[in-house]
Parts: C-alpha cells; sequence; structure tokens
C-alpha cells in the first residue's frame, strides 16, 4: 500500500486493458466511487520493453490485468507476458490476474476446483496457463478464474446469438460443453471486492475462481436466450422449436464437456457469494433489442 500515511486516499489502480470488455466494465461501473483512482497505460506501452521507465513513474497500489483474456492468442502477446513478469517483480504491489475456466480440459465430473492443475492444451489456454505461472511466480499475487462472460457488447455469445438470429442463420446447436455464464458486471463486482479487501488489509492471496451460481450446457445456454429473444422476434420462436426438436439426439450423441468452476474458496476467504446469471440475462437480451 502506498497511501499508508492517509486511509482516507483513494486506491490507486493500474488496469492494463482499458479497452477491453472487462476493463471498460471496470471504469464505468465504478464511476462516482471515489475510493478508485485509475491509472490506464496504452496498449503500446504495455508491449515496449523500452518504456519501463514510464510504468516505474506511476505510483499505484494494485494492479489488474485485464487484458490476457481478450489478448492471450494475439502474436505479440509474448511482449505483454514480458510486462507481466516485471510488474510481478514488483514487491510491494499485488498483481490481480484475470485468468479463465478454459485452461481447464473440461475432462472432469464436477466443478474444477483452485487446487486443480490446468491441462487445456489449446493455445489461448496454454498462453493463459504461461501467464498464470508469470503471475503465481509472486507468492503476493493472484489468479482469479471466471466462467463463460458476456456482457452484450463487443462480439460476446449473447450479441453473436442475436446477430445470427436477426440474420435468419440456423443455429449450429453442438452440445458439448458445461459451464457457468457470468455477467462482466458480476465479475467486476467481484474484483473490487478483492482489491478493497487487500488494500484494507486482507492476506489472501493465489489462485481464485469465481463464476455465477448454476451450471447449464452450451445448447441450453442457447435457449435461454431464444426464450427472452423470442418476445421481440419471431424468428426466435422458430429456433427455440427446433432446438426443442433437436435437443434429445444431440444429448445423446454429445461428449460434454465442463468448464465450470468450484468457487467455495472464494467464498470462505472473501465472503462473496455466488449470484444467479438468468435475471442478467434476460434484462440484456430486453436491452438490446429495446436499443436496436
Amino acid at each position: 500500500m502506498n497511501n499508508t500515511q492517509n486511509i482516507n486516499a483513494p486506491i490507486r489502480i493500474l488496469l492494463l486493458g482499458s479497452g477491453t470488455e472487462v476493463g471498460s466494465s471496470l471504469l464505468l461501473l465504478s464511476e462516482g466511487k471515489n475510493e478508485f483512482e485509475w491509472l490506464c497505460p496504452e496498449e503500446s506501452l504495455l508491449l515496449d520493453v523500452g518504456r519501463r521507465a514510464e510504468l516505474d513513474a506511476m505510483q499505484f497500489d494494485v494492479i489488474i490485468d485485464a487484458l490476457s483474456l481478450r489478448y492471450a492468442l494475439q502474436n505479440d502477446y509474448g511482449k505483454f507476458q514480458s510486462t507481466l513478469r516485471y510488474l510481478s517483480e514488483q514487491a510491494n504491489t499485488t498483481l490481480i490476474m484475470i485468468s479463465s475456466a478454459r485452461v481447464f480440459s473440461g475432462n472432469k465430473d464436477v466443478p474444477y476446483a483452485e487446487t486443480d492443475v490446468p491441462d487445456s492444451s489449446e493455445p489461448y489456454a496454454k498462453a493463459l496457463i504461461e501467464a498464470e505461472s508469470i503471475v503465481l511466480s509472486n507468492p503476493e499475487n493472484i489468479v482469479l478464474r471466471t466462467g463463460w462472460l458476456f456482457s452484450g457488447k463487443g462480439d460476446d455469445f449473447v450479441c453473436r446469438t442475436l446477430g445470427l438470429i436477426q440474420d435468419g442463420v440456423n443455429l449450429a446447436y453442438k452440445d458439448d460443453l458445461i459451464g457457468s455464464p457470468t455477467p462482466v458486471s458480476d465479475l467486476v463486482r467481484v474484483v473490487l471486492s478483492i482489491v478493497s479487501q487487500g488494500y484494507y488489509g486482507a492476506q489472501n492471496k493465489g489462485i481464485y475462481h469465481y463464476c455465477c451460481a448454476e451450471e447449464i450446457s452450451w445448447i441450453r445456454l442457447v435457449e435461454a436466450i431464444l426464450a427472452t429473444s423470442s418476445q421481440f422476434d419471431p424468428k426466435a420462436q422458430v429456433e427455440v422449436e427446433a432446438i426443442g426438436d433437436s435437443f434429445p439426439e444431440v444429448q445423446e450423441t454429445s461428449a460434454m464437456q465442463r468448464q465450470s468452476l468450484s468457487c467455495r474458496k472464494i467464498f470462505n476467504h472473501f465472503g462473496i457469494k455466488q449470484r444467479p446469471w438468468r435475471s442478467k440475462l434476460r434484462s440484456l437480451v430486453k436491452e438490446l433489442y429495446q436499443a436496436s
């Protein structure tokens, strides 16, 4: 903590990836909260080893990596990992990396716990696993894995699904995944709670999991989107009926992989409870149709 002389000073947060889905939501949903002050370096700075002095000149109490989730498949992600390594070596500053359940292969019958070893061989997952290892090399840092994020912005699965419905494109009913949808706004709530508790003395570090309550298969999630969409678009009702006709056969022939997370540890350590996702999904779909 850099502000030990003034307990009323705001928490200065270095936000990596302020323009990402999660980063922009952190800024938006903390507006008006005087306890947070945000430092938002451009991505070009984070990728340039020759500009480390500019990072050093910033005074911050905690670092949030909201960039890795979006950036892990980029060709220059290795440069950003170099910056993560540099920042992770800062002895007096906690770095919180937001990661994903996708670091796991899904070949498990129950939700993954923090003690499970990431084992996915997909390129995206391998990049995140390497970044997690860099961050966790400092025992004061935190890796927060989360579930299927949605916000209704950018190219998330809610927007893609609605776009396909409106374009009259038949949806693919592949149903090989089980996971836990999580609104970005709920993840932001969790991240800010961890930041605040850590700033005011909580000693909890290491790996944590957070996703919303209730697992669901991918096709049932699409069905939940369609159920609300059908109130505004007759094309969605056609898709709901098509899912009903095809789902039994799909379920029997699909091998299900689980991308859900156990969240008991974050409740035990930070008192953070899981919230439901369905009401947020319904309100979000409604808002998107009303805005279109």
